[in-house]
């Protein structure tokens, strides 16, 4: 299966709270694996900075990406920044190839 879209949500843990994020980043992401038709799911250490991960979303078509902004499981990142958990989330998608322009098999 091509992946065709993607996107990253950069969380960065408020000074003393690392250690509930690391635990809740998985949580999150086993909902959204649960709940949606993403290809996969991804949490990587973000090495540019310090206490923040990238939690990546791989998609076949554009159109699956953008109906999962709408599901109520993207709600625990901005939980996270609301209770203090996050300094900041930051929300990204990159469109790679449109379904249309991927090679028929």
């Amino acid at each position: 299966m091509l992946v065709s879209a993607i996107n990253t949500v950069e969380v960065d843990a408020a000074p003393g709270r690392v250690g509930e994020v690391f635990t809740k980043l998985p949580c999150i992401v086993r909902a959204l694996l649960d709940n949606t038709e993403c290809v996969g799911y991804a949490v990587t250490d973000n090495r540019a900075v310090r206490n923040a991960w990238i939690v990546s979303g791989y998609w076949e078509s554009e159109s699956k990406m953008r109906a999962h902004f709408d599901r109520p499981e993207l709600g625990g990142f901005m939980d996270m920044l609301n209770s203090g958990l996050a300094s900041r989330v930051k929300f990204n998608s990159f469109v790679v190839t449109h379904a249309d322009q991927q090679p028929k098999h």
